[in-house]
């Protein structure tokens, strides 16, 4: 069989200054790039605002979700220069040629492999939605109503945790008993207050390991104390604060198992 890769365009490379909008949401497209020097923000609509997603920089590639998955033939985000950006462009002609000359089986696990990572996006997508929105201060019975809606999948794992502003060396135990892409419940032990204060507001950093051997370091903020069934214990309910994108990721995933 003649080889016709000669025939087909070559990769293009392009440059953007800072701000320039390189991809723009709802568009459509199949190419992939790859980022030769500079970063790029990925971005979402929400609420008549923009919602940061990601930051990527060299040697990431970004528009292949459209490429694989033809049924996202519209760009489901855009992409915006965060300072002076070169990019090399995969035409989507030579992609689909090398892509079809794959094992059907690789073809197939890359398949299974994108729509997992498809729903992943879509829930991190809807966690740094909330996050991006303006939060007002909540009273204390608002607080623990909107923690304890977001709070859905049942969980029993122990915890450490402690308050931000305490030496590293406290620690304090518990274990976390609800979890949701936007905060935890943990069951602990009243003892744990004797010392430390737990009040509305006040930040925590969170250890735990979850059923599927992940890791997690937490950032969150207390939003209500209440009582627990068993004596001398109570029930912390957190919002997520400032979260890593690879924790984000960790939680999306266990959602979603």
């Amino acid at each position: 069989m003649k080889d016709n890769t000669e025939k087909l365009p070559p990769e293009v490379k392009l440059s953007y200054d800072e701000g320039d909008l390189v991809i723009k949401e709802g568009d459509y497209g199949i190419s992939i790039y790859k980022i030769l020097k500079g970063r790029v923000s990925i971005t979402k609509k929400s609420d008549g605002s923009e919602i940061v997603l990601a930051t990527l920089g060299p040697g990431e590639i970004f528009g292949e979700m459209a490429f694989l998955n033809k049924l996202l033939e519209i760009r489901t985000a855009s992409v915006r220069a965060a300072e002076p950006l070169e990019l090399e462009v995969w035409h989507p002609a030579r992609l689909t040629r090398e892509y079809r000359q794959m094992p059907p089986m690789l073809q197939y696990a890359i398949g299974q492999s994108l729509s997992r990572l498809i729903r992943a996006n879509k829930m991190l997508s809807q966690l740094n939605e909330r996050k991006g929105r303006v939060k007002e201060k909540e009273a204390p019975g608002r607080g623990r109503q909107s923690v304890r809606t977001q709070s859905r999948r049942p969980l029993d794992c122990a915890c450490i945790y402690r308050p931000a502003k305490a030496s590293r060396n406290v620690t304090l135990g518990g274990r976390i008993i609800d979890v949701s892409l936007g905060g935890i419940a943990m069951d602990v032990g009243r003892k744990n207050t004797s010392n430390y204060p737990h009040d509305y507001g006040d930040e925590f950093e969170v250890d735990t390991t979850l059923p599927n051997g992940q890791a997690l370091h937490l950032m969150s903020i207390l939003k209500s104390v209440e009582k627990s069934s068993e004596p001398g214990r109570m029930i912390l309910r957190m919002e997520f604060g400032e979260l890593s994108a690879e924790a984000t990721k960790r939680v999306g995933f266990f959602m979603m198992s």
